[in-house]
């Protein structure tokens, strides 16, 4: 089994888990961002809580400029073009001012990701929340794990 296939297949497992701003607690609580970072020590592929992250808001997307939540997936990823997208690779998405959202692609059109409301789901990836009112998609890079 790749990396990839082990990130995917751990992300699974958190399904149903609710949507807790910073958290990161099987079936209790985990953002997006915070799931992204779970699939990949549930994996085995990094020790537990050694990705530390400062404190941030659900809305930080709307006020800073920092991209750091997206620096801080390029400290363990490497870029790859949509169209060599695997299992496991992690989807980018720019809301607001920066990128703010992510989701685990687990092949076909399927990603893994956690929502407001809604809690850690599947979902298509050509779902509407993935576009901006235009009709733009809000895609901003497709990361694949490569270790620390």
């Amino acid at each position: 089994m790749t990396d990839g296939e082990k990130i995917a297949n751990a992300a699974l497992a958190w399904l149903g888990t609710p949507h807790v701003n910073q958290a990161k607690v099987k079936g209790k609580g985990v953002d997006c961002g915070q799931l992204l970072i779970a699939a990949v020590e549930d994996a085995g592929l990094i020790e537990r809580d050694s990705v530390k992250v400062e404190p941030y808001s659900n809305e930080f997307h709307l006020h800073r400029s920092e991209e750091w939540y997206l620096t801080t997936v390029q400290s363990f990823c490497d870029e790859v073009k949509p169209e060599e997208m695997q299992p496991g690779d992690f989807l980018l998405y720019r809301i607001g001012r920066v990128v703010s959202h992510g989701a685990i692609y687990l092949g076909g059109r399927s990603v893994c990701h956690s929502v407001i409301r809604l809690g850690v789901i599947l979902s298509d990836i050509n779902d509407s929340m993935f576009f901006d009112k235009k009709g733009r998609s809000r895609l901003y890079g497709v990361y694949r794990y490569r270790g620390r």
